[in-house]
């Protein structure tokens, strides 16, 4: 526990756990919108995720480069900044979006993140004694998983809840009440819902439930915007 006196690895490690639970948080979203919204099979939606990750990859080889010319501090603040720019691209999105919209905020977020994953581990793991290192390099990989995982249930949490009071009032009156409880409950029980009724009435609570979503997916976007925008200015002042 002593290890959590040291300031730049305790900004460093806060700095992981919030990278990773808006990262989550948003593809948590992002996949849900492309499948569920869009209509696209698991493979397509894969796809149209791959610029993301390729972002990440490019985030990752530039993040050594400005190291040497700037402060990782300032690099982390940096990144989160990028990040929040990203998530507030995705505030933008809606049910006629095009497509370019989603992939483009994916791509920002995703290049920002790059700088805080790569960096945060060096810096957490080279704050800490020599013979700690082990122990440092333990707490970031459980930071990141702690993040992720808290990232899914905060921010799908509140997804959830905007989803179902849009809902509450939203569903067409010729659905069954067993129906209407499923489709209230999640996009997903809309969608399967939807399959089982007649035509016009299908596509009206389909898309009621989709414009639900997307309400859930800005009000989630603009909180990570939020948490990534003050973690930049955290990063710079505690790192």
């Amino acid at each position: 526990l002593g290890l959590f006196r040291l300031p730049a690895l305790s900004a460093s490690l806060a700095a992981y756990l919030v990278g990773t639970f808006v990262a989550f948080g948003a593809f948590f979203f992002i996949f849900q919108y492309l499948q569920l919204v869009l209509g696209q099979s698991p493979l397509v939606a894969a796809l149209w995720a791959m610029p993301s990750f390729f972002a990440f990859i490019a985030g990752a080889m530039l993040t050594p480069v400005l190291v040497r010319r700037v402060r990782p501090g300032f690099v982390i603040a940096a990144g989160m900044a990028v990040a929040a720019t990203g998530y507030g691209l995705l505030t933008q999105v809606d049910v006629d979006s095009a497509l370019a919209l989603l992939v483009t905020s994916s791509v920002v977020f995703s290049l920002g993140e790059a700088f805080v994953f790569t960096l945060a581990t060096d810096v957490i793991v080279g704050a800490a004694p020599p013979e700690q290192a082990g122990a440092a390099a333990a707490l970031s990989e459980t930071s990141s998983e702690l993040g992720g995982a808290l990232g899914i249930a905060v921010l799908g949490s509140i997804g959830a809840a905007v989803y179902r009071s849009q809902m509450a009032d939203a569903v067409p009156g010729g659905v069954p009440p067993a129906e209407a409880e499923t489709a209230k409950d999640t996009l997903g029980g809309a969608v399967a819902t939807a399959g089982t009724l007649p035509g016009e009435l299908g596509a009206g609570l389909l898309d009621a439930a989709r414009e639900a979503f997307v309400q859930g997916l800005q009000i989630a976007a603009l909180t990570s915007a939020v948490i990534a925008a003050v973690t930049a200015a955290l990063s710079v002042l505690f790192l």
